[in-house]
């Protein structure tokens, strides 16, 4: 990642040339590195990227999986430590040791030890070969024969009795890694080395020792302690800002009118949402269970905290997941409240709107977690679950199963309508009325399309009976009979679902046929392949999975209308895998009112984004989210942020500000935390999404000023992909899509739109009325100069160039300015503003403070200059992907360094603020409307521009 990789190797390379003698300059070595995280394997990297990495994995009988918790100690540069586990109860010690005998070469060593007996599926070593060796070909040593596998290895057996695999990488560099004694390996992305399968015998030790030659000197880390700071951290300097609004220079308070909803509701018109009778931007954030209802001290704070940083709008998100620090439920039913609870949050909400602050109301996370007393609505929720002896028990309903249960439905209308028709003291309002609340959504990150589909119909007998039912009658109307059906499906389409866990013996008459299905059956590419033979099935399924979900829809807003609410209303936030399936599913929460979408970026396992910049290719990761905006809704992008601890949070603000609420028109943003003390966090990593992180929440002065002040136009360029509903249940798509998922991260990327095309134009879904073919959108007219010019020409995006910077944009706007991105030692002429950064990744902006002026003519400018921000102490692996220690308060800020020249008339002077936004008695001297930004030396990031 960026240059402090390269200098690290630069570090490397002297101290293996010391180490071996003279290199000749026309062969320059290149150095790897290697250390052992404190768990059971080492991670060796090259050039800056991970190269391989060996760790440890156990799972018991039928792959239950089992952690492997303990930490290797450090002495003399080896590593070495007990680790232990429980596989079906029995401990399980894994003693190791891993230590560099010679420059070229790693040894790690294992011994796998029972107290007793112990049955297990497996228990092996992993070993995952970096990108310098995806393509290649890996050689296998087996009982004096060799074979070949492909890398990456993906799911197979590679050898019984495997002596050595010897990997070459692309620069045709040769690494061994040899077993001994010689091993059984098997492969699912990872290899497996087995130290013991099937059943591991008490003190019968299982030893292996697996030793690495690498083609070059190897510096080695024995432990986290060992490895060095990254070249200037010493130059970071500590985050102290209290949230104080007093005599803040950037205070945004003043920009929001009061109370929130003053002139009516913020209504939908067409594709933007409109208050008075003027286009509104509402940028914001969430609050999440009991944090919706705090104690009025802190609520009070935040009434005051928010509208400083341009935040006009709140997502209160799961108040009603259950009791105590769950939410506001009471003890007894999901939808009703508890009333000092709900008490905290009228207040709470009252201040908001004294703030001028609106509200969305997101009651929870998307599963019913019923109470005692919904036996009366829900007779069979025991189905799901049983209450136990716990005074807060609840029993939670599996996803989806909200779509095909009216009793469930019932429930949570009943939740939403007592809160509407709910007088709030603090307001006289009954909240139906109270033009305060923007938004209700129906339902958070659920769809009867996602995978989640079939579990509640495995779960409960009577949605099975119920749902069977419905189906059959369906299917009969379409078919008339069995003979009908089966001549349409076919007869091997009956059944088969069996390994979903789904009895055979379907028959029409029986009433038993159920709508099985997921998005991974719908893929267009099983479609046309080993789901063929069903394809009609599957469409039907698709086809009245989607009714089922427009009818339960349907309900909820009749219901929610009949409480005499007239505000904006949401379906889900949720996609449901590509193609058929997902625009159905969007088309669905079409026919509700705007479109919501959630996304993130980096972050933990099965984080697809573990590290990287958004900023590397243009119109990816959480920005991609607009692939899904629809032609005549609002959009909005209701949770989203950098997930701990990828570093690059700042980039998120300035991208989703620029391109997603500006260029693409989107209309509302709520980053995702679950709540605040109206305050900076003291330290990172306390909540892996951390919107009140210096480098976060510490752009909103210069963002938020941007986004409600609408810098950033419209693109009047739009590019149109045309869906045809019904053409979905006939497995009929005019192009290609595609969607990369960790779990809450994704990115989307489509074939006649590129993703890319969201750096440059509108992009929208249009439903048709017809079929109509989707036009391929060119962007070669947006191309120039190594960049993407927007059609506005307000923005220009550089893509990553060969891995050595990871991108950046540039923003030319009448009252803003800005380089967001890895930019070092380039100059970008924005008008009369040129910014030249001298740091390799940097969000720096040059705003009006006011909210009616321009740089010509303002006489106050704000300069923001913020880069990463990290705790004390905190450690990264040398590649920058793997957070190797946490570290401690307070919180440090990369400083930033950079020139700024403003060409304009007449004389400026240039005053450093405090964190805070507050004046000190520091300013920075001024040549002809030049000066020079160094964090290092003037410990903050805020700068006021004054001219005479």
């Amino acid at each position: 990642m960026g240059r402090f990789v390269w200098l690290l190797i630069v570090s490397a390379t002297s101290l293996a040339c010391i180490a071996s003698g003279p290199v000749k300059a026309a062969e320059p070595q290149q150095p790897f590195t290697a250390f052992c995280t404190g768990k059971p394997g080492a991670v060796i990297s090259h050039k800056g990227a991970e190269y391989l990495r060996f760790g440890a994995a156990a799972w018991g009988p039928n792959w239950a999986y089992a952690g492997i918790g303990g930490q290797a100690e450090i002495q003399d540069e080896t590593a070495s430590g007990t680790f232990t586990t429980k596989i079906d109860d029995s401990p399980v010690a894994l003693h190791f040791h891993a230590a560099r005998p010679t420059p070229q070469r790693l040894e790690l060593s294992y011994e796998l030890k029972a107290q007793q007996d112990t049955p297990l599926t497996q228990f092996v070593v992993e070993l995952l070969p970096g990108q310098a060796f995806a393509g290649q070909r890996v050689t296998v040593e087996s009982a004096g024969q060799e074979s070949e596998v492909p890398c990456p290895f993906g799911r197979r057996t590679i050898g019984e009795q495997v002596d050595a695999l010897r990997l070459r990488d692309a620069a045709g560099q040769e690494t061994i890694v040899r077993f001994d004694p010689p091993v059984e390996i098997s492969a699912d992305g990872a290899a497996r080395i087995v130290l013991s399968k099937e059943l591991l015998r008490a003190n019968d030790s299982q030893r292996l020792t697996i030793s690495v030659e690498l083609p070059g000197a190897t510096q080695w880390f024995a432990g986290v302690a060992d490895i060095p700071a990254e070249p200037g951290v010493a130059q970071w300097y500590p985050w102290r800002a209290t949230g104080d609004v007093a005599d803040s220079v950037f205070d945004m308070t003043d920009w929001l009118e009061k109370p929130a909803g003053r002139h009516g509701r913020i209504e939908s018109q067409a594709d933007r949402l409109v208050y008075n009778g003027q286009p509104i931007k509402l940028w914001g954030l969430n609050l999440c269970f009991s944090t919706c209802a705090p104690e009025k001290a802190l609520a009070d704070r935040r009434a005051k905290f928010y509208p400083k940083y341009g935040i006009n709008t709140v997502r209160l998100h799961k108040f009603a997941d259950g009791a105590g620090w769950n939410g506001i439920q009471s003890l007894e039913s999901a939808a009703e409240y508890d009333g000092e609870g709900l008490e905290r949050m009228d207040y709470q909400i009252a201040k908001f709107k004294e703030a001028g602050i609106y509200v969305k109301l997101s009651a929870h996370f998307g599963t019913l977690t019923l109470g005692p007393a919904d036996r009366r609505d829900v007779p069979f929720l025991e189905e799901f679950g049983s209450f136990g002896g716990e005074k807060n028990a609840r029993v939670s309903t599996p996803a989806s199963a909200f779509f095909y249960s009216p009793e469930l439905q019932d429930v949570q209308i009943r939740q939403m309508v007592n809160l509407l028709r709910h007088t709030n003291p603090h307001t006289g309002l009954p909240y139906a009325k109270d033009p305060a609340i923007f938004a209700v959504e129906i339902i958070n990150e659920q769809s009867v399309l996602f995978y989640t589909s079939m579990a509640p119909l495995k779960q409960s007998a009577t949605l099975r009976r119920q749902v069977g039912e419905q189906f059959s009658s369906w299917l009969r109307k379409k078919y008339s009979n069995h003979a009908g059906l089966v001549a349409a499906w076919s007869a091997q389409a009956l059944d088969g679902f069996e390994q979903d866990g789904f009895p055979a013996g379907e028959h029409l008459d029986k009433q038993n046929i159920l709508p099985l299905g997921n998005p991974w059956y719908w893929d267009p590419d099983q479609l046309a392949g080993s789901q063929a033979y069903r394809k009609q099935r599957l469409l039907d399924t698709l086809e009245f999975l989607y009714e089922l979900q427009c009818t339960a829809y349907d309900r909820y807003v009749a219901a929610v209308r009949e409480a005499g609410y007239d505000g904006e209303i949401l379906g889900s936030n949720w996609q449901a895998g590509r193609a058929f399936s997902h625009y159905a599913n969007l088309h669905s929460d079409a026919r509700v009112g705007l479109i919501d979408r959630h996304n993130y970026f980096g972050g933990g396992p099965g984080s697809k984004f573990n590290s990287g910049s958004m900023l590397a290719h243009a119109g990816s990761g959480m920005l991609s989210s607009g692939l899904q905006q629809v032609a005549d809704r609002p959009f909005m992008l209701s949770e989203w942020i950098h997930v701990f601890p990828n570093e690059w949070g700042g980039e998120g603000p300035a991208i989703i500000g620029a391109y997603g609420m500006g260029l693409q028109g989107w209309d509302v943003s709520y980053m995702f935390q679950n709540g605040d003390q109206a305050a900076f966090s003291k330290q990172l990593g306390g909540n892996s999404w951390d919107v009140m992180a210096p480098q976060v929440l510490g752009l909103f002065p210069a963002v938020s000023r941007q986004v409600l002040r609408g810098d950033v136009e419209q693109s009047d360029v739009v590019a149109v992909r045309n869906v045809h509903v019904p053409s979905l249940f006939e497995g009929k798509l005019g192009f290609d899509d595609k969607i990369v998922q960790g779990y809450d991260d994704k990115e989307l990327e489509s074939s006649k739109v590129p993703a890319a095309a969201l750096a440059v134009a509108r992009c929208e879904i249009e439903f048709t009325d017809d079929w109509q073919e989707t036009p391929t959108f060119d962007l070669a007219p947006y191309r120039e100069n190594g960049s993407l010019l927007s059609s506005t020409g307000q923005l220009r995006w550089y893509d990553s160039n060969s891995g050595e910077q990871e991108g950046c944009f540039t923003l030319d706007t009448l009252a803003t300015k800005a380089v967001v991105g890895f930019a070092q030692d380039r100059s970008f002429q924005l008008g009369d503003v040129n910014i030249a950064p001298r740091s390799d990744f940097a969000s720096i902006y040059v705003t009006v403070l006011e909210n009616d002026r321009t740089i010509a003519t303002s006489q106050r400018l704000l300069v923001v200059a913020l880069a990463r921000a990290r705790n004390t102490d905190m450690k990264f692996s040398l590649t920058g992907d793997e957070l190797l220690a946490k570290g401690t308060s307070p919180i440090l800020v990369e400083p930033v360094k950079c020139v700024v020249h403003i060409d304009r008339p007449g004389a400026l002077e240039v005053i450093l603020l405090d964190h805070d936004g507050r004046r000190t008695n520091r300013k920075l001297p001024v040549v002809d409307g030049r000066f020079e930004l160094d964090g290092a030396t003037d410990r903050t990031p805020y700068y006021e521009v004054v001219f005479q």
